[in-house]
Order: C-alpha cells, then structure tokens, then sequence
C-alpha cells in the first residue's frame, strides 16, 4: 500500500524522489529564500505525491554534505535546517528554506542577475530584472505603488480628491502616499504610482496597459469574438464598468418583473465584483499586460498579471490569509469604499458560488500571473440522480448541447441522448433543431 503526501508541490513546497545534484537543490533553496521560504522534502514522488522514503546513503549525504555546500554555495549566505518525519515506517527528509532577509539571494558563482531564482507557482525558474527590482524593493521595505509617476501632480483629478478626502493638503497627501517627493528637492511634489491608479482618470497613460479588456467569445475555444471592449479611467470607474459591462453579459432567463426585464447572473454578482477588485488590487502593475477578462459558452475567466503575493497560496486560498502587494493602492481603496475587509475576498467567491449552487470556481496560478475560472455549471452533488443534475443544469444555461451533457455527466453520447429524450418525455424540456444541430431548452 502507497501513502500519498497530504500537500501539494506549490511555491513553498518541492518533493524529489531521489537525491538530485546538490546544485538543483540549491536553484531551489535560492528561489524560496527569495520568496517567503519554503520545504524541499526528499523521498517523496513528485508525479504522484507518493512516499517512497529515502535510504541511508541519502540521509548521510544530505545531513553532513549539503548545509555546508548550500551555505557556501549562496549570497547572502544560507543556512537550512533539516530533519526527518517517517510515514508508516517510510522516512522523509524535510530542508526546511528561511526567507531571505536580504534579498535577492543569488548562486555565488552565477552571480546577479544570473543567479537568482524565484518560484513560479510549483516551479524553480531563473528570475528577470523587474522580478530583481521587486525583491531590491522589499530590501528597502517599499512598494511598487509608493514609487513617483514623472508627471505633475495635476493629472489627479481634484473634483476626486475632494470627493474621497474632503478638504486634504499636500501634507495629508504625502502620509497617505498619494504624492511623494523625489531626492532631495522637497519642494517637488510627484504622484506615486498608486496616486495615478486612484485619481487619475487617465492612468494608463502613465502606468502601461492599467486597463482592463474585456472580451465575449463564440464557443467554448476562443476562437470568434463576439465584443472586444477596454475599460479604462480610475480605479473606481475601472471596477464600475467592468462589472456593469460583464453582467450584461452573464444575464439570462430574463423574466418580466412589474413593467422592467429582469435576468438571473450565471454567477453571484459579488463573486464578480470581489474577482475584479483583487485583480486591480493584487496584480503586478510593473510587468506588461493588461487584466484580461474572457467570457466563454461555459466559464468566465479572469486574468491577472502576477502571481499570487507572500504567503497567499492555492493551498490557503479563503483561509483569511493576506498579503498586500499594493498597500498604498489597498489604503486608497478603503477609502473609496471598494474593499471593506482585507482577507475577505476569495471566501466571498467561494462562498457566494457554493450558496447559489454553482460549481466551485478555479484558481490557477501561472509563471506570473492568476487565474480565475468561475464555470456555468451546478455544484456536482453525488446524491442527486443524473435527471436532476440535468434539470439543475438547464436552470443554468438557456440551451443545453448533447456534447456538453456527454461531459457534464461523464457518459456516452448515446446514454446522453437518452437521458434528454425521457426529459422531453415527460415534459420538463423541449428539443430544437435537427441533426448537428439539435439543442434543448427549458419549458
């Protein structure tokens, strides 16, 4: 009998089955420094997360060979800690990574840039420059959004500034970094990146692609585009538009209510709303690209350039942990009434999608960046007969394709096909169209 790990690989957690070169292990070791540090554990499968154990020759190599070679091997230089947990009589060793308190941390011999690492969601990659300037950034204990915008500070629209702030001075908006002077002529005043964000209503004219494009697509590929729209303006109109702007495409089943049409949304509205202001919250504002939100036949998707910030993790997502990538951006937004508690976020998602019946949304953390999957489907319930999964289904979507019950339900095209008949049958959907296509629709 196999026993499989109870975690994943992630960007604080690498398994090996076998003992690799000492110098892979410390790539590893350097890109968990240069993160918020990490577990590399040995005996364990990396495929299948199965214990498989380590022998004596690895644990005598690893304890009395490795924490000198990775302390003489890295700059600042690191020092790991190592022990042992056993699994039914099968034992793994566990190098335990600190954060680098100095950073970037780099391979001695490579050098910067060449020799720092970084995390990648579950991969070690060679890390690029905006990645180094973000970790010589945290050295200084700053932030991208406090940086100046070499603009004059009469780009911030004062109509909004007043709106949020009341009567404020230069001096209240310096403490809330708003503005920020440059060397040592305090006289110039300049307006931080997070500044622009906020009270810009151009800020993508000086902060590249700070937009969002929004595009329909025809079927389930992405291959027609149906409406293609960039929503641009502050942070508030960015996240107002965009939601206004998906909404009206997420309606359906509309229903006269009183002398108004009125629709049920494919997902919550305030799982959309809590996607789209982490994503203007949370992304990385100094690499290139856009926030990217697609609307698919059966999912939303929306794209967010940088991957999740500190110790967010697939593994902790909804727990209440947070890491402000943005702090200043983050203050403003409490501001402006977009986000009320920090930590909130993604258990809304969930939470909101499980009380509506849907299926449960996916994260998917790229090289750089996050994804958010929310899917047009039911919750998958394995109590429920597969004729009321169906019936479920068709509350969802306004037509139902013999393909997508096929996948839906995991059965034959034939077995699919039956089952829709006896719902025709009975009189609880009706079938349209013929041969290739035939689709089914709710009475």
């Amino acid at each position: 009998m196999s026993y499989i790990y109870p975690e994943r690989e992630s960007k604080t957690l690498e398994f090996k089955s076998k003992l690799p070169i000492f110098h892979n292990l410390i790539k590893t070791c350097v890109a968990f420094a240069n993160g918020v540090g990490g577990q590399l554990i040995i005996g364990v499968d990396d495929k299948t997360r199965a214990i498989v154990g380590i022998d004596e020759e690895i644990r005598r190599r690893v304890y009395d060979e490795f924490p000198n070679s990775v302390y003489d091997a890295t700059s600042p230089s690191l020092l790991v800690e190592i022990y042992e947990k056993n699994f039914n009589g099968l034992s793994v060793i566990i190098i335990e990574v600190p954060y680098g308190i100095k950073k970037p941390v780099s391979i001695k011999s490579e050098g910067i840039p060449q020799g720092v690492y970084l995390r990648a969601g579950s991969n070690t990659r060679k890390a690029n420059q905006e990645y180094i300037e973000e970790l010589m950034r945290e050295n200084k204990r700053t932030s991208f959004d406090e940086e100046p915008v070499k603009a004059d500070v009469s780009i911030l629209s004062s109509e909004l500034l007043t709106n949020i702030l009341g009567k404020y001075t230069n001096t209240r908006l310096v403490a809330d970094k708003i503005l920020t002077h440059v060397g040592t002529n305090s006289k110039k005043y300049y307006p931080t990146v997070a500044g622009v964000l906020a009270y810009c209503e151009t800020p993508h004219l000086y902060v590249p692609e700070a937009v969002i494009h929004c595009t329909r697509f025809r079927g389930v590929e992405g291959r027609e585009i149906i409406q293609s729209e960039e929503i641009q303006g502050c942070l508030e109109k960015q996240i107002s538009n965009s939601i206004q702007l998906i909404k009206s495409w997420l309606l359906r089943g509309y229903q006269l209510v009183g002398t108004k049409l009125k629709g049920n949304m494919l997902i919550p509205e305030v799982a959309l709303r809590e996607a789209i202001a982490n994503a203007l919250l949370h992304r990385k504002y100094w690499i290139p690209g856009a926030i990217k939100i697609a609307l698919y036949d059966d999912r939303l998707e929306i794209f967010n350039p940088g991957n999740f910030p500190g110790l967010v993790d697939l593994s902790n997502l909804g727990d209440g942990t947070t890491y402000l990538r943005n702090p200043s951006l983050a203050r403003v937004a409490r501001q402006f009434g977009i986000i009320e508690k920090l930590g909130t976020g993604i258990r809304l998602i969930l939470e909101s999608c499980k009380k509506l019946g849907i299926k449960k949304p996916e994260f998917v953390e790229g090289a750089d960046s996050v994804k958010v999957i929310f899917y047009f489907l039911p919750a998958e319930e394995e109590f429920l007969l597969d004729e009321e999964r169906l019936l479920t289904l068709f509350k969802m979507r306004e037509t139902v394709k013999i393909n997508e019950v096929e996948a839906y339900l995991g059965v034959s095209r034939n077995t699919a096909t039956r089952k829709l008949n006896q719902l025709v049958e009975s009189g609880e959907i009706k079938r349209e169209g013929k041969g290739p296509a035939v689709r089914y629709v709710k009475k």
